[in-house]
């Protein structure tokens, strides 16, 4: 991997999440959907143009080597329509992980607030964002609700066996 980075500009939770699970700056995996995304749209930097600065807003995202457009050489500028391919990239893989994490137990008897500022604290996102991860995860449900999926359980699971406590 190469030390160059570029600049992607991310909502503060998914920074948060990102660089919690994958450094600062973050270094996708080798062969990673994200580095192909990175390979595709990366080109060298138009003459003239002077390379990105961190504003402080943005996300260092490193550049992965490439045989065919290696860093060194220049390979080190992306589009803004470019940079937008990686973020979605970011939003889904981040989506994919709130979802497998958060839907098999949020049918427990712990409210959703509370899973969801759990997960958070797991996953590095400050809780003053967890609404708007709770927001994304409703907004995920409710998309497939009005398409007539239910993702929901609608009655709780009950079981005519009687609760062993003798191994407590």
């Amino acid at each position: 991997m190469s030390q160059l980075v570029l600049y992607i500009p991310l909502e503060r939770y998914l920074h948060e999440w990102v660089t919690t699970h994958l450094g600062d700056p973050v270094v996708f995996p080798h062969k990673s959907n994200e580095n192909a995304i990175i390979r595709a749209f990366i080109k060298k930097l138009p003459d003239g143009m002077a390379p990105e600065i961190n504003d402080g807003t943005m996300t260092a995202i490193a550049i992965p080597d490439s045989k065919a457009k290696p860093p060194a050489e220049g390979y080190t500028y992306m589009t803004p329509k470019g940079k937008e391919a990686i973020r979605e990239a970011i939003k889904d893989l981040f989506k994919r992980h709130l979802w497998n994490d958060i839907d098999p137990i949020v049918h427990q008897n712990v409210g959703v607030n509370t899973l969801i500022s759990a997960w958070c604290e797991m996953n590095g996102i400050d809780l003053d964002r967890a609404e708007t991860v709770r927001q994304c995860y409703y907004r995920m449900r409710d998309s497939y609700s009005k398409r007539g999926i239910n993702l929901r359980s609608t009655t709780k699971k009950k079981s005519d066996n009687q609760p062993d406590f003798t191994d407590m």
